[in-house]
């Protein structure tokens, strides 16, 4: 067994410095998301008789129930906080795990990284063994951060125990999870897929559970093994070692796969292409590349955009009865009916979703210059300024279409529970619309970065989108002062559709925008290609 697991502590250290970024970011990201919840439930939330509103109104909503699940108990803080953002935290927290782990295995091998590797006096599983250690260091780090944070928000120590538990032991089913299906899926993409559409279909099923009644479906998935921990009723342990074993079978399965297919090798690979192709130009082929992983973000966002509009009935009610949280509202969205402003206070999360799948869209050109597709490109003829181009056009274009799938679905959902189709459609795709200019900002940015300085491009994209979030919505939360908050380009928006539609700043951040294509045009006619 030691031969198997050889230099696995050089593997480590290795995987520790690929993920000194990267990880810390996602951990104070998810704490920040956390304790701005905290910090609004202390706000709007702080005596008995509003959260007992709260549980009475929108609590007991059905599509409340699906989202976040059922609230019972009220005790604390704390108490609330876990509810309002304690399962989907989870599972978003079990996906990042999962990514990490296909990112240090999978992606390496497909990168020919592990062959090199394997070629030094290197176990056969020490590539594996080394991203599990990682893995696992960063769940059990957001389990302690989260038990502190909810020890601070008044859990008990018992409570606030449980709370990180939830937190670890989800990660760790989706830990062994990933380590399985990347020995599975031949390239990361894949492992990916499957390991993060596991997780979310459990969140999903927890969530018909609890709106149907269903209690049995929350035993099929580590998700629903975390909600029956119960942290502030019942405080159990033991539905956490469902996921413990979990964890177990998964990494066991993908060492036994590890040790019978060929380096690179998988079970489950990729439909190949047909043998010939009808793309004719270098837009349509950076369309055909980035079409897959474009209509999975479409998906997910509008399956939670038009779960929002559902949403809008029972969340404006709720605010009703909660004069801080109409004050909140109001701060964020501007003034006028509640509805309104709903839905420009929503919008601005739906345009953040959107600069994020840019950010995913570089990040793919600047893994095709760093594999030598991109200079084998640039060796035909397409010139350096088309190539530039198909990548802005895609990250224009798809910002704008993310944005009208999101607009007109809330607009769907909201037709229906309240039955005024017209209002709601106006509202929603104008809040929607009006997002655009600073989506584009971040968006054309992140094309910036990759054309001026390529190795930076997909950390500077992410930090400019977290940057900007935490800045925009959770600086009111988090009590910015007005400059800091301006950094952010979604916080110069005019409030629509609340407020009455102003221009100057919408043409400002399309001009800025204009500017930054120009940069990033200009930059990339006259750096060197990466290429491998």
């Amino acid at each position: 067994m030691s031969a198997s697991i050889a230099s696995v502590g050089i593997l480590t250290r290795l995987n520790l410095r690929r993920e000194r970024i990267i990880a810390p970011v996602t951990v104070v990201i998810l704490l920040a998301t956390n304790a701005a919840t905290v910090s609004s439930i202390t706000t709007l939330y702080g005596t008995a008789a509003e959260r007992q509103s709260l549980a009475a109104g929108a609590a007991a909503n059905s599509a409340f129930k699906l989202l976040l699940g059922p609230l019972e108990h009220l005790q604390s803080t704390a108490a609330i906080a876990s509810w309002r953002a304690g399962l989907f935290m989870i599972a978003a927290t079990a996906v990042c795990a999962a990514l990490m782990v296909t990112r240090l295995t999978r992606k390496e091998e497909e990168l020919g990284r592990v062959e090199l590797v394997r070629a030094a006096r290197t176990g056969a599983l020490a590539p594996i063994a080394a991203a599990l250690i990682v893995a696992i260091g960063f769940a059990l780090v957001v389990g302690v951060g989260m038990a502190a944070l909810m020890a601070s928000a008044g859990a008990t120590p018992t409570e606030a125990a449980v709370v990180g538990g939830q937190y670890a032991s989800t990660s760790l089913a989706a830990i062994g999870l990933a380590a399985l299906t990347a020995q599975v899926a031949t390239t990361a993409r894949l492992a990916n897929l499957i390991a993060v559409s596991t997780v979310l279909g459990g969140y999903v099923l927890r969530g018909v559970a609890d709106a149907a009644g269903w209690e049995w479906l929350r035993w099929t998935n580590p998700v629903g093994w975390a909600q029956q921990m119960d942290p502030f009723g019942a405080n159990r342990w033991w539905p956490a070692a469902a996921s413990v074993a979990f964890f177990a079978v998964g990494v066991l399965g993908a060492a036994w796969v590890n040790g019978r297919r060929d380096l690179g090798g998988g079970l489950i690979a990729p439909r190949p292409g047909p043998p010939s192709s009808s793309v004719s130009s270098i837009g349509a082929l950076t369309a055909r590349l980035d079409r897959a992983g474009f209509v999975g973000w479409a998906i997910g966002i509008g399956v939670f955009a038009l779960l929002i509009g559902v949403l809008v009935n029972a969340a404006t009610e709720l605010a009703g009865d909660n004069p801080q949280m109409v004050d909140y509202l109001h701060r964020l969205g501007g003034p006028g009916e509640l509805t309104k402003v709903f839905f420009a206070v929503i919008m601005t999360y739906l345009g953040f979703a959107a600069t994020a799948w840019a950010v995913t869209a570089v990040s793919r050109s600047r893994s095709d210059e760093a594999e030598g597709r991109a200079e084998l490109l640039l060796a035909t003829s397409v010139s350096r300024s088309g190539y530039l181009g198909a990548q802005l056009a895609l990250v224009v274009v798809g910002i704008v279409v993310l944005l009208a799938v999101s607009g007109l679905l809330v607009g769907v959902g909201a037709g229906i529970v309240t039955g005024d189709w017209a209002t709601m459609f106006s509202a929603a795709v104008r809040a929607a619309a009006v997002q655009i200019s600073a989506a584009l900002v971040i968006g054309v940015a992140a094309v910036a970065w990759y054309a001026a300085a390529p190795r930076f491009a997909v950390g500077g994209g992410w930090a400019m989108v977290v940057g900007a979030f935490l800045l925009g919505p959770m600086g009111e939360l988090f009590g910015l002062p007005q400059w800091v908050r301006d950094l952010s380009p979604f916080t110069h928006l005019p409030a629509v559709p609340s407020a009455p539609m102003h221009w100057p700043p919408v043409v400002v951040l399309l001009v800025v925008a204009a500017v930054l294509a120009g940069v990033a045009w200009w930059r990339f006619r006259r750096r060197n290609v990466e290429g491998k």
